[in-house]
């Protein structure tokens, strides 16, 4: 079975919404409400955005203890029929932390994403910075 194309989340998208934008509406509700939702960019990169405060504390617990590290982890996966994500692994790295490798791949796991027709793999590109903030390649 032949997967489509990667959903690369890269583009110029950033975790955090620039200073002065407004409030994000944030993620689409859970349970059967999920099933309604269209699924397209827009609606992962909601939910993606939803959960940037767990993807933070990855980081920043590993701040806290010292570490000076900051580089980027793409995240590969795919989200199922059912929106659950799938095969999630770390792709590729920079950071050179396992902790917070291992830590952003649990937070991946438990999320739930609108529900797509067919499988969807997604590549999730991560750059930690010397500030604890997270956010997306761009």
């Amino acid at each position: 079975m032949s997967w489509p194309a990667p959903l690369l989340l890269a583009a110029a998208w950033a975790l955090a919404a620039p200073p002065g934008s407004p409030p994000s509406a944030g993620p689409p509700g859970g349970g059967a409400a999920q099933a309604a939702v269209p699924f397209g960019p827009e609606a992962v990169w909601a939910v993606v955005e939803s959960h940037q405060p767990e993807l933070t504390a990855c980081y920043e617990q590993r701040l806290a203890e010292g570490r000076e590290i900051h580089g980027e982890v793409i995240v590969s996966f795919v989200i199922g029929t059912d929106g659950v994500p799938l095969k999630a692994r770390v792709r590729r790295s920079t950071l050179r932390d396992p902790e917070v490798e291992a830590c952003a791949l649990r937070a991946v796991r438990g999320w739930i994403f609108p529900r797509p027709n067919v499988p969807q793999p997604v590549e999730l590109p991560l750059r930690f910075d010397e500030v604890g903030r997270t956010t997306t390649k761009g």
